[in-house]
């Protein structure tokens, strides 16, 4: 967007005063500017160079002629954009120290001078801004404008501006003429466009700003006479503009713009169809190009979104083929390695705690362990300041691949940015806990005697009145991982994860099953519905986080990669880290035979604190401590200052 330059800008307005006499060395001053520029932007450029009068009457005279060549033409652009073009100055602000004034706020001493030099005999692409400006204002006879702006615009399309800045007038020129409907200057319009949207297409150097915006506007059709038919009468020229664009016009954004144009535009099905196919080939064309495997991969991405937009159903079915075909060699993958700052010293430390005399002493702290994500509060003020510190972060959008290796959500808005933020930070704060929980689970079977899947799953109920199913899948998952099968143990306790959580929500009689509904089966809902109900009876939000970081999108997603058959190779740090999930949702949920008598109370407070008391022992003090120079690691590497 043009702006004011600063040095062009004066600190305090001075009055200005319409003087008659000053009118000939005005239009001198103009026709000077006119001679050498190709924008009204230049002129007022040129015009301003002329500040610095000692008299201030000029200075402020100087400063209104040029603040008129300052109003600009705006236009929407992009797919599914409105034709037309308004006039409405650099600054809408109405403050008094900048200039241009917003035209509702122009006084009658500077509507006066636009008169004046609008009555000289000088150049189109002034005389048209001049009306215009009288027209937008509403001075009197504002038709009488209208039709003179309408008239010097297509006159000036012989002058020396630039064809954008041309193509930008005959634009105006046609939303000025629509809304009047003086057809008597429709056809002059009409061909001006018609001539520079041809010239523009067989340039060489075609540019897509200029033709766009008019043959947007040629699309739209001619006036219609009030009895006549209902579809406007397209000019011929116009469809065969359209389907020139397209083949030259290839860019995404500029083939989709067309493709909004033909559908909005055109009466004839088989003539839109052909547009459509148009844009979405091209899309595939540059998927076509592309050698690199990210490249790639976007192009067919986009050609299959478009396609299914618009019911290209045998489109969308071969970008589908060709997408899932990619190559995974051409994929140019980084792999940004970082050095941890937490100390060996410090990981024997905490695992020390669990060197308890009784296997059962050391489950009992390692089932008060916090949150492996650490702060929800803490992470999310560390993704604010990163994104506020990142303009790469502000600009570009963010998309995510699964373990199919293909492309899996993307992340654009300002609220998905910052959601994905955080969760990148916890996925790496959970890495590293991931570590520390493995290393105390494998401490406890190196200094104790595993007792059998029945025996520790007793003295779970006893020890924590938890409901017998899960404290069974809890025991078989630990005894699992003792035994090394880290794949069965995360197949096992992943979806009683899901149930524990679904088990708390009946306990505290939330409506969450759904009734069948025409083609659709009653059934419980997933993980990713329920955790929120969770949330509001008082879930933990750090433990929340947590189990959303490890088993649903954008985190992990083990959940959906388990269930689909994408889950072959697990390590330990990622068993362990599961485990610890089951375990804090299943020892929440009460035996059956205790359900009716316990105290729903009683259940949110346990809710609000899973792992039981909000005191931080030793042990606990040690992980923290270990997880805060984590993050001080991951503020410094992610951009934190």
């Amino acid at each position: 967007m043009d702006s004011v330059p600063s040095d062009e800008r004066a600190a305090e307005p001075v009055a200005f005063s319409y003087d008659q006499d000053r009118i000939s060395v005005i239009r001198t001053l103009i026709s000077r500017a006119h001679s050498t520029a190709t924008s009204h932007h230049e002129i007022a450029s040129y015009i301003f160079r002329e500040q610095g009068q000692e008299d201030a009457k000029i200075e402020a005279e100087i400063r209104e002629v040029a603040s008129t060549f300052y109003y600009r033409f705006h236009l929407e652009r992009g797919p599914g954009s409105k034709p037309g073009a308004t006039l409405e100055p650099l600054n809408e602000t109405g403050e008094a120290h900048f200039w241009p004034r917003p035209i509702r706020a122009v006084g009658s001493e500077v509507l006066k001078l636009w008169d004046s030099l609008l009555s000289e005999s000088i150049e189109p692409e002034i005389q048209g801004l001049l009306a215009d400006l009288l027209f937008s204002a509403r001075y009197p006879r504002p038709h009488i404008y209208a039709r003179r702006a309408v008239e010097s615009y297509v006159a000036a399309q012989n002058g020396t501006f630039s064809k954008l800045d041309k193509s930008v007038m005959l634009v105006r020129a046609w939303s000025i003429l629509r809304p009047l409907r003086l057809k008597d200057l429709e056809p002059s319009v009409e061909k001006a466009m018609i001539g520079l949207v041809g010239r523009t297409l067989r340039a060489d150097r075609s540019a897509p700003g200029t033709a766009l915006p008019l043959l947007r506007c040629l699309l739209e059709g001619r006036l219609k006479e009030k009895k006549g038919p209902k579809q406007a009468d397209i000019p011929a020229e116009a469809i065969d503009f359209l389907f020139s664009a397209l083949d030259r016009y290839k860019a995404d954004h500029l083939s989709k713009q067309l493709a909004y144009m033909a559908r909005d535009c055109l009466n004839n099905k088989e003539l839109v169809d052909l547009a459509l196919r148009k844009a979405a080939s091209n899309l595939m064309e540059a998927a076509e190009q592309a050698t690199e495997g990210h490249a790639k991969t976007h192009w067919l991405q986009e050609a299959a979104k478009f396609a299914r937009k618009f019911h290209l159903d045998d489109i969308h079915a071969e970008c589908v083929r060709q997408l899932q075909a990619i190559d995974p060699s051409t994929f140019q993958w980084m792999t940004i390695r970082a050095a941890s700052s937490v100390r060996a010293s410090d990981i024997e430390s905490y695992v020390r705690t669990f060197d308890q005399p009784e296997l059962h002493d050391a489950l009992i702290a390692f089932f008060e362990t916090p949150s492996p994500t650490g702060s929800r509060e803490e992470s999310e003020r560390i993704a604010k300041r990163i994104i506020e510190n990142s303009l790469t972060h502000k600009v570009m959008g963010t998309a995510t691949y699964g373990a199919h290796g293909l492309p899996q959500k993307s992340y654009g808005t300002e609220d998905e940015k910052l959601q994905y933020q955080i969760n990148s930070i916890e996925i790496i704060a959970m890495g590293a806990q991931g570590g520390i929980l493995s290393a105390a689970l494998d401490r406890m079977a190196g200094t104790h005697v595993i007792p059998p899947t029945g025996d520790l799953a007793a003295w779970l109920v006893e020890r924590y009145g938890s409901d017998p199913g899960l404290c069974t899948s809890l025991a078989e998952s630990l005894l699992l991982y003792w035994g090394r099968d880290y794949v069965s143990c995360v197949q096992l306790a992943m979806p009683r994860v899901e149930a524990a959580v679904r088990s708390l929500l009946l306990l505290l009689d939330e409506p969450i099953y759904r009734v069948e509904e025409d083609k659709s089966l009653g059934q419980f809902p997933g993980l990713g519905t329920m955790l929120p109900l969770l949330d509001k009876h008082g879930f933990d939000p750090d433990w929340s986080s947590f189990i959303r970081a490890l088993l649903l999108t954008p985190g992990r997603n083990l959940r959906n990669l388990g269930a689909h058959g994408f889950l072959q190779d697990v390590d330990k740090q990622t068993a362990a880290l599961v485990i610890r999930a089951l375990s804090v949702v299943a020892l929440l949920a009460p035996e059956e035979t205790s359900r009716k008598a316990c105290d729903l109370q009683e259940v949110r407070e346990s809710l609000a604190s899973p792992t039981g008391g909000k005191r931080i022992g030793l042990f606990d003090r040690l992980l923290l401590k270990a997880s805060s120079r984590l993050n001080a690691i991951l503020s410094l590497r992610l951009g934190r200052p």
